[in-house]
């Protein structure tokens, strides 16, 4: 199953290893994603990929779980930010992924970030050329460019 009904992607850098946040604008998508799938995944079955173009990049995130029947699959295009290119810089072999909440607040916004917390040690950041050897990579990258 291909996820992408989220908003994006943040980094949490106030933790030993960064926290890679998947951004939700609705709880109830966020709950679900948690309660179906993620918290199924072993953490050293999971897989963090980060597609890299010009100023862009393609997050995949995946795993495998002997629960569930289905692989799922999240998926998202987004532009290179200075937090991106952070945490690719301070990349030291692992990362936390969670999940928060954004809320608009008058001219801004806050996150609510949640408890819920996987450890990721299978992070590759790959150029595109490198990408076609990863298959669920391949076939997402072929999805976000169809739609």
């Amino acid at each position: 199953m291909w996820f992408n009904d989220f908003m994006g992607v943040g980094y949490h850098f106030y933790d030993v290893h960064t926290k890679v946040l998947l951004i939700f604008n609705e709880k109830k998508p966020l709950l679900s994603a948690w309660g179906k799938v993620i918290k199924w995944w072993p953490d050293d079955e999971i897989k963090m990929r980060f597609v890299e173009g010009n100023d862009s990049y393609e997050f995949v995130l995946y795993g495998e779980s002997r629960i569930l029947t289905t692989r799922w699959v999240f998926l998202k295009a987004l532009k290179a930010s200075e937090h991106y290119k952070r945490f690719k810089e301070e990349y030291d072999g692992a990362a936390y992924l969670g999940l928060a909440l954004y809320k608009p607040k008058d001219d801004s916004y806050e996150l609510e970030i949640f408890k819920y917390r996987k450890k990721v040690t299978d992070v590759k950041f790959l150029k595109e050329t490198d990408a076609e050897e990863d298959v669920i990579v391949s076939k997402s990258r072929q999805l976000l460019r169809d739609s």
